[in-house]
């Protein structure tokens, strides 16, 4: 199979299998496009999330390839092209993919709850090698843009302050792209809409690509200009948005993911 990748896409996949128990993902062609922010859609246990965490190569299995997947993902937002499901941990350590280039923000945050909003910022960069200083300096640039004060521990913080700080982490990698898995659910409508607000800044920043699992339309109309609907595993539709507003309007209203594009 050819490793030449159709222009403007961040990533592509091709004949993605990957059996979960009695769940099984089943992509044979996606392309994520560059630069622009794309809303993966569908109802609950639809996929969204498990095809997230491939694309961030967060699958659960770190050290080596899952039972059960097969098939690539090529990712081009790196100095080189590289299938992600062929690299090792090592591989992609040595690469330094998580984090500088991929940014991923969970449901479950994953902080450190001990640890105070600047040092959850900062262990992980200078994990990376990060020198501190430049860490430090990241850290308040970036939870001043988040607007979260340096002090208390993570165990004080309201869930709209730990979403912010999970973001301000991701961003002080200032990775080309970013993974969001539900970054705006649960949240109380003043943290809501201000976390909103800092995503469209983000989403309007060319030079990245956004990917974001979502349940919620106001997300896709103030964010995503590239729409895919997950259904039972599969993708069911993809396109831009524009294309696609008719389809999210029945999603939206309830109708079924197979019945969207009919």
């Amino acid at each position: 199979m050819s490793g030449e990748a159709p222009v403007g896409s961040a990533f592509e996949v091709r004949e993605l299998v990957w059996r979960l128990g009695s769940f099984e993902l089943r992509v044979p062609e996606l392309a994520i496009p560059t630069g622009r922010t794309t809303a993966l859609l569908g109802r609950s246990a639809s996929g969204k999330s498990t095809l997230l965490s491939l694309l961030g190569r967060v699958e659960g299995s770190y050290f080596e390839r899952p039972e059960g997947l097969s098939g690539e993902i090529w990712f081009s937002g790196a100095e080189e092209r590289l299938e992600l499901l062929g690299l090792t941990e090592r591989e992609l350590l040595k690469r330094r993919l998580r984090g500088p280039v991929l940014g991923f923000v969970f449901q479950r945050e994953g902080l450190f709850p001990h640890l105070s909003p600047a040092e959850n910022v900062t262990w992980p960069l200078e994990a990376a090698g990060v020198a501190r200083a430049e860490a430090s300096a990241r850290a308040e640039r970036m939870l001043a843009r988040v607007g979260l004060a340096p002090g208390r521990t993570v165990a004080t913080l309201s869930g709209g302050e730990r979403k912010r700080l999970a973001l301000a982490r991701a961003l002080a990698f200032e990775p080309r792209v970013l993974l969001l898995d539900e970054p705006l659910t649960g949240l109380d409508p003043e943290a809501l809409e201000g976390l909103l607000d800092l995503l469209a800044e983000i989403a309007a920043d060319r030079g990245r690509t956004i990917v974001i699992v979502t349940h919620q339309e106001r997300d896709v109309a103030r964010l995503a200009e590239h729409v895919v609907f997950m259904d039972g595993g599969e993708v069911a539709a993809s396109g831009p948005r524009e294309a696609m507003n008719e389809a999210i309007a029945r999603f939206f209203a309830g109708r079924p993911v197979d019945e969207l594009t009919r």
